[in-house]
């Protein structure tokens, strides 16, 4: 039978069910990625989805829970999306006949590589998160966190050196003046420069506020004084029943 319990903040009486039947003592499994947790984001690529805000964004049931999944649904592809489609802009971009001077072609190359380079870096921060039941927010490796942002930071420093350069590529220029005889290629590699270092920027930006939306690492200092604990019993040959052998 239910047994009237008092608030000790409120001082209001509520009821309290099950009374001394151990299920307060229950641990409940934390809710920290999709497919029965064996799907996790990293803080990178989607903060509200990371396994820290999970719960909050995602799983939690509440009146608002369709909009606030819709909006980090949106909020992981549009981020995601802008690096795609960067990375298939450069690609095309290096794949056409008529790349101009060879000091043009050369930043187009470095510029493809670089962002080759920050989306591996991508790729290496997802699998950390999948792996080892999941990686707190603040834990990436510095080196990973540099491949990605300097890499994108580089591309995005090729591109601009392009856009400044191309004006020396006289038959791109040239298509600038409307001409029956003249089509739009060359034209279009500079349009397609100019978008790729607004998806870039757009990218790179949006990683940055992922990366800092939960703040510097924070430690859990008495997990790990546990874990230092076990590990030193573990090492010293110790058991929960005195000296081993």
């Amino acid at each position: 039978m239910a047994q009237p319990v008092m608030n000790e903040k409120s001082q209001q009486s509520f009821n309290r069910l099950l009374p001394n039947s151990g299920l307060s003592k229950a641990k409940v499994p934390d809710i920290i990625g999709c497919f029965g947790n064996l799907f996790k984001f990293s803080y990178v690529i989607s903060a509200p989805l990371h396994m820290k805000g999970f719960w909050q964004f995602w799983a939690h049931d509440h009146k608002y829970a369709c909009l606030d999944r819709l909006a980090v649904t949106f909020d992981l592809l549009i981020h995601l999306g802008v690096w795609f489609i960067a990375l298939a802009l450069e690609i095309w971009s290096n794949t056409q006949e008529n790349r101009g001077p060879e000091m043009l072609a050369e930043l187009s190359m470095v510029s493809l590589w670089s962002l080759i380079v920050a989306l591996s870096g991508i790729l290496v921060a997802q699998a950390f998160a999948m792996t080892s039941g999941g990686q707190e927010a603040g834990k990436l490796f510095p080196t990973t966190y540099a491949a990605i942002v300097g890499g994108a930071y580089t591309s995005i420093i090729m591109s601009i050196l392009w856009t400044i350069q191309s004006p020396m590529w006289t038959a791109m220029v040239t298509q600038y003046s409307d001409h029956a005889d003249l089509d739009d290629n060359l034209k279009s590699q500079r349009h397609v420069a100019l978008w790729t270092i607004a998806l870039k920027t757009c990218a790179v930006v949006t990683l940055q506020k992922n990366a800092s939306f939960w703040g510097p690492c924070v430690i859990d200092e008495r997990k790990e004084a546990d874990e230092k604990t076990a590990q030193w019993v573990k090492e010293s040959g110790m058991s929960d029943g005195g000296y081993g052998a």
